[in-house]
């Protein structure tokens, strides 16, 4: 009796095919959409993508594999087992259906197929899951996959039908059979590693593009890093060196160690100590894109603006890490993105750096971290109260003080008074102080309090920036 037309084999090649399909579909709708970013060759987009799909599906199917496989004849044809599998079927195709728009909304918002940030995401279950809720209309769209999944069902009927009509092996080809399936698995493990697609080169998108999206999710499980040669650019380990030495050289300093990597310096400095105040504000994903003063003709940062011209401002700025806390990070220790985790969630050694607060709350200044949301989100209390400050969140605020918040936090208006109140207490001790600010308004689902801007809450982007500015300019 041939392998694949046994009643089992042949229920199980009808979900995997359903399966291929959808990747099919959801590979293909993403490059018509990013036709001006992909470059090269694209057959070898599917061609990649094909053993991709396979390699995921070998090794994802075989546990319903082996219960088809060794499933007695007697319980094989019980009625009831037979509406359990056409259940199983709708299900399969629901989840079908749900990983595709997922992995659209992902690619929407990174740009990449499933990776760890979808892996950290589900750590913080709370947030994503209240910031999904307030974005998109889930239980409208949850209703409508439903729906088609049902309705695919009802379509497969006939093959399905003709699947569970087929013949049942003896026990000895189904164990065969298993064996089989065993071994297949274990081939595709060995045919598709998790870099796989980056073999191709070139062009980023081409290579995200020829990946699976459900398989790239449990290699990022296992491994929960990021690709660094993938995203960030490198040099040449003595070029480095060398550009960094040249970069540090100052008249008053000198360098520590004569090993080139060892950047370490002893600095004089003969004038007199100053302890201004400082209130350090970072924003949200912001970017220099929307400021008037940089081109965007909307009007969407008219304080920051007028800001900018009483101010020292850096126009040559970029950004190195592609998340918050890699920002965070720099800017609080003066690294770039290291491989792998961010230091500010490198659970058990984010700590005992020399940060910008423990340099300022040794010579006496009161040190804070004051964030918009709950900061163990992305590690972040553990990282700043490790490294010389004290930290407020939105766990510290009484709820009378905050006027408004949505999944990621308070709006940024609150997290200002806060951030105010905390500058009159240390002014009026006498203690200079650091106030460290993390904002969470411009962040999907982009809402804030009514009445603030002339664009309505939760319409978008542009509006979160512009509610952003106004309340830098409160």
């Amino acid at each position: 009796m041939g392998f694949f037309k046994t009643a089992p084999m042949r229920y199980l090649l009808l979900i995997t095919g359903a399966w291929l399909l959808v990747f099919l579909l959801t590979r293909s709708v993403l490059l018509i959409t990013h036709l001006n970013e992909v470059s090269g060759n694209l057959l070898s987009v599917f061609g990649v993508g094909l053993l991709y799909d396979l390699g995921f599906l070998a090794y994802a199917a075989l546990p319903l594999g082996l219960y088809l496989l060794l499933c007695p004849p007697a319980l094989w044809r019980r009625r009831g087992h037979r509406w359990f599998l056409q259940a199983v079927l709708t299900v399969s195709l629901f989840a079908m259906l749900f990983t595709s728009v997922a992995e659209w909304l992902f690619w929407d918002e990174f740009g990449v197929r499933f990776n760890f940030i979808a892996v950290d995401y589900l750590v913080y279950s709370d947030e994503v899951l209240n910031n999904l809720l307030e974005s998109y209309p889930i239980g409208k769209l949850l209703s409508l996959l439903a729906m088609l999944a049902l309705i695919l069902s009802v379509a497969l009927r006939k093959p399905f039908n003709a699947a569970m009509a087929a013949p049942l092996p003896a026990l000895r080809g189904r164990l065969v059979n298993a064996l089989g399936l065993l071994v297949l698995a274990g081939l595709s493990l060995q045919l598709v590693s998790q870099d796989s697609p980056r073999t191709q080169g070139g062009n980023a998108y081409n290579n995200e593009l020829a990946s699976n999206g459900p398989y790239q999710f449990f290699a990022a499980f296992r491994n929960n890093e990021l690709d660094y040669t993938q995203f960030y650019k490198s040099l040449p380990t003595d070029v480095v060196a060398k550009q960094l030495r040249a970069e540090l050289s100052e008249p008053n300093a000198r360098f520590i160690d004569p090993d080139p990597l060892d950047i370490r310096r002893a600095i004089t400095n003969p004038g007199t100590l100053r302890k201004p105040n400082i209130v350090l504000v970072t924003i949200e994903s912001f970017s220099a894109k929307y400021m008037g003063s940089n081109g965007d003709a909307r009007n969407l940062t008219p304080n920051l603006d007028a800001l900018r011209q009483q101010s020292l401002y850096f126009n040559n700025f970029y950004a190195t890490g592609t998340r918050t806390d890699r920002g965070l990070e720099a800017i609080t220790l003066a690294v770039p993105p290291t491989p792998g985790r961010s230091i500010v969630k490198r659970i058990g050694r984010e700590s005992g750096f020399a940060s910008l607060g423990q340099q300022l709350s040794a010579i006496g200044y009161d040190s804070v971290f004051v964030y918009g949301g709950r900061g163990y989100f992305d590690n972040m209390n553990a990282f700043f109260s490790g490294n010389g400050y004290r930290v407020v969140d939105q766990s510290s605020v009484p709820e009378s003080e905050i006027s408004f918040k949505n999944a990621w936090g308070m709006a940024d208006e609150d997290l200002f008074k806060q951030t105010l109140k905390l500058a009159d207490a240390d002014y009026a001790k006498q203690q200079p102080f650091l106030l460290q600010l993390m904002t969470t308004s411009n962040h999907r689902p982009y809402t804030y309090p009514d009445g603030r801007i002339d664009i309505k809450s939760g319409k978008g982007r542009d509006g979160a920036v512009k509610y952003t500015d106004y309340a830098i300019g409160q």
